[in-house]
This record gives C-alpha cells, sequence and structure tokens, in this order.
C-alpha cells in the first residue's frame, strides 16, 4: 500500500471509537513514511504518529505491538544519527518481544539491538546480542529443516540484562518458513557479527569475523543484496589479514571474495555499493601483486571513481583518486603512457584470450549506460591507445573487442564503429589496421552479423581492403 493509502485508512478510523485500530494504522502509516522518508520533516510526523500509538498499546496492555512501536522509532532515531535514543529503544523492544514474540522477531529485535550497540561503541556487548540472535534461528532452522548451528566464538558469560531479554530456546514453538526468512535472519546476524568483531580488530577476531561473513554466504541466496555485502565484508576482512600476515593470509583470497561481491553487485542494479566493491577489489590487486596487477587494479580504480560523485560521496570518491593516482604512478615509473588507457590495453594484450574478453565485457557493460557522446569519450580513448599498441597484440584484442560487441546493444555497436573508423583514419598506420579489421570480421563474425558490422564500418566512410 502507498502513504495516501495508508493516510485514507487511518483517516477511516475513529479515534475516540476504536482507539486500537486508530493506533494500528497510525504505526502503518508511521513505518510507510519513515521508510519512504525524503526529508526530517517526514521523520519527525513518522515519531509522532508513533509516540500517540505507544500511548494507547501501551507495554502493559499490548507488549508485543508496542515492542513493534517501539522498533519503528529506534530505526527513526537512528536514521536521524541519535545513536543513544536508538540504542535504549531497541534495548526495551528486545525485552518485550522476548519470549512473546514469534522466533523470527525475537531474533530479528535482538539483531537490532546487537547493530545498535555496536554503533554506540559498545561491540562486545552487540556481538552477545547478536550470539543470542543467532541460537535462537539456528534452533529454529535445525529443528524444522535440519542442522544449521554455527560454532559460537568464545565469549564472556552474558550479562543478567542479556539474560532477561532471551527466550528459552527449549520452550519455544518453531513455526513454518516457507519463504526463506529464518535464513535471511540468520545471514543478517552473522554479518552483524562479523563487523563487529572487525571493529574489535584483534587477528582472532577477524579470523572470527571471517568465518560468520562465510556463513552468511553459505546460508544466503546467492543472488540477494545481503550475499553481495558478505562477500564484500569476507574481501575486506581477508585483506586486513593479509596486510598483517600476508603469507599466511595471500591476497588472492580477497580478490575471489571481491569478485564473488561484483557478481551480486552489479553496476545497474546497485551502484554505489558496486563502485566500492570495485575500489576494494583495487586494493586487493595491489596487495596481491602478480604481473598485471597494478593494471588491473588501476582498471577496477578507474571503475569505481566514475561512479562516484565528489557531492554526494566525498569520501569515497577522494580515497578512490588517491588510489588511482598512486597506481597511476607505479605504472609510469616501470612503463610511461600518455593516458591511463594505454596501461589498460597493454594490459588487454598481455592476459588471456578468456579474462581480456570479461574485462572488455565489464567495461562495455557501464559504457552501454552512458550517453552516446559520454559512449563515443571512452570507446575512443579505449581505440586509439589499443591502435598504438603492437599489430598482432591489436589484432588479439580487436578479435575479443569485436566478439564482444556482438552481446550488447546495438547502439553500441554504431558507436564502436564509428569510433573505430575514425581512430584508423587518423593513424600513421590506417591500411595495416584495416586489413587487421577486415580479416577478423572474416574470422569472428558469420552471415548476418559480417553483413552489419561492414554496413556500419562503410556508413563511416570505411572502405574494405
Amino acid at each position: 500500500m502507498t502513504v495516501a493509502d495508508l493516510e485514507a485508512e487511518l483517516a477511516a478510523v475513529s479515534l475516540a471509537i476504536a482507539p486500537d485500530d486508530w493506533a494500528l494504522a497510525a504505526y502503518r502509516l508511521a513505518v510507510a513514511r519513515s521508510e519512504s522518508a525524503a526529508h526530517l520533516d517526514d521523520i519527525d510526523e513518522a515519531l509522532a504518529l508513533l509516540d500517540k500509538s505507544a500511548r494507547i498499546l501501551s507495554a502493559e496492555r499490548a507488549p508485543i505491538e508496542h515492542g513493534r512501536i517501539l522498533t519503528a522509532a529506534a530505526n527513526c532515531h537512528r536514521a536521524r544519527g541519535h545513536h543513544h535514543k536508538t540504542l535504549e529503544l531497541f534495548e526495551r523492544a528486545a525485552g518485550l518481544l522476548a519470549a512473546r514474540a514469534p522466533i523470527n522477531e525475537q531474533a530479528g529485535a535482538l539483531i537490532n539491538l546487537g547493530l545498535a550497540r555496536c554503533e554506540a561503541g559498545q561491540p562486545q556487548a552487540g556481538i552477545e546480542a547478536t550470539d543470542s540472535a543467532i541460537d535462537l534461528l539456528s534452533l529454529k532452522h535445525e529443528t524444522a529443516q535440519g542442522p544449521a548451528r554455527t560454532e559460537r566464538a568464545p565469549a564472556d558469560e552474558v550479562s543478567p540484562n542479556d539474560q532477561l531479554l532471551l527466550a528459552d530456546p527449549s520452550t519455544v514453538r518453531v513455526e513454518a518458513d516457507p519463504t526463506g526468512e529464518t535464513l535471511r535472519l540468520l545471514g543478517a546476524a552473522h554479518i552483524n557479527r562479523a563487523q563487529a568483531r572487525q571493529a574489535l580488530s584483534s587477528p582472532q577476531d577477524l579470523e572470527l569475523a571471517a568465518s560468520d561473513y562465510q556463513t552468511a554466504l553459505k546460508v544466503l541466496a546467492a543472488e540477494s543484496l545481503q550475499a553481495g555485502m558478505a562477500a564484500h565484508g569476507l574481501g575486506s576482512t581477508l585483506l586486513e589479514l593479509c596486510h598483517r600476515d600476508s603469507e599466511r593470509w595471500p591476497a588472492t583470497q580477497a580478490v575471489d571474495a571481491f569478485e564473488r561481491s561484483l557478481s551480486v553487485l552489479s553496476h545497474n542494479s546497485f551502484p554505489f555499493h558496486h563502485a566500492v566493491a570495485r575500489h576494494s577489489l583495487a586494493l586487493a590487486y595491489e596487495a596481491r601483486a602478480e604481473p598485471g596487477d597494478e593494471a588491473r587494479a588501476l582498471n577496477s580504480a578507474q571503475a569505481a571513481i566514475a561512479v562516484f560523485d565528489p557531492r554526494l560521496h566525498d569520501s569515497h570518491w577522494r580515497t578512490a583518486h588517491e588510489t588511482l593516482t598512486r597506481l597511476t604512478s607505479a605504472l609510469d615509473a616501470v612503463c610511461p603512457a600518455t593516458d591511463r588507457s594505454d596501461h589498460i590495453a597493454r594490459l588487454l594484450a598481455a592476459v588471456s584470450e578468456t579474462e581480456c574478453e570479461n574485462l572488455l565485457r565489464d567495461r562495455l557493460l557501464r559504457v552501454a549506460s552512458l550517453p552516446v557522446s559520454g559512449q563515443s569519450a571512452d570507446l575512443g580513448a579505449l581505440i586509439s591507445s589499443l591502435a598504438s599498441i603492437d599489430i598482432h597484440d591489436y589484432r588479439r584484442v580487436l578479435r575479443s573487442l569485436v566478439g564482444v560487441l556482438m552481446e550488447l546493444p546495438d547502439r553500441l555497436l554504431e558507436v564502436a564503429c564509428a569510433t573505430i573508423c575514425a581512430m584508423h583514419d587518423a593513424s600513421d598506420s590506417t591500411e595495416a589496421l584495416d586489413e587487421t579489421l577486415d580479416s577478423i570480421i572474416t574470422e569472428r563474425l558469420f552471415g548476418p552479423q559480417r553483413v552489419r558490422v561492414r554496413d556500419l564500418l562503410e556508413a563511416n566512410g570505411w572502405i574494405r581492403p
């Protein structure tokens, strides 16, 4: 339902005649307003409605409903950055929902509490609350579908306050879970506990955080945003361990984790998260330091900075720019270049055909989302750099480029053909480049594809050798 629908629903209920119904309608409207808030005023209006609802559905009369209202109010205060108020409300909500609400809701309250404690600078206390959530969810999943318990890290005794929040798992009825919500919550709990352990930052805590992220990846849907974030968290943890002890923790594990993250956090679906993961992958390549990794890192950092807007993501943009500058200087010191695209062209020429196609596909998918002028500029920089490398290397890369273009929108093929013609005309080796292009079209393309590409090239003044 839309906010307008919920406003109409609230207006249709009489506060004097049906106060409980009014309070529930006000609660639903407040949640919707807070989730779609565009201004702080929207949050304040939601809090005002929740305050009225909480006074009607009090903790004594309706503890579960009151706990839900407190949770919604805590989320509003969290959005305002009021960490201590958020923590206070989540504490009270968890206490009311324990042993009363369905298991998933109890666990969700404990997950919220753990997160609030971490944000309030209490990571160890946050871990204790999240431990309790994991116990509840693991027991439910184990009872309903088979073993799913995970080994808990050694920890201090649970505080008396936390013991009041916990239901006795042996007395809780297990509900059906056809939607997989239990596993989603279990994955979220492991991610939150991992983040708390990262905050503690000791080698042992980082190793335990990596284990938590790996467990989250096992229980979460592989294509979900949460799985992408868990893979990114795992990569960040492994990279930190690598920096501390590179012999025991090779950076290639971090590279694999970030690449897994990017398989979910696509440029089109999650642009900001994609850019963050791209920059992280650049750092992992830099740490791995295998042949070609500095250029791979440069390519990845370029992809990140192309998404970050310095007006909205100032700190991320600055960090990515520093990485890009550092990598460019390191590559220029070994092999000077007039442009960063020159380093990318050399990388494409040096790697296997499969990696070359993957790198080109990744870049062209991003280029396809740009306006035509942006497509022309990006492809122009790339193809100009490719045209300056050895003719045999150019042939290898152009063959891959033509093949990948066949998979992508026709408009991008049109821009690419126009750009190739312009680059060839501007080169001192036009005849050799045109002959190379013609032979690639003959080898790589078939029937209508071949005719289509030659028609586009000839429309841009290309004369077949």
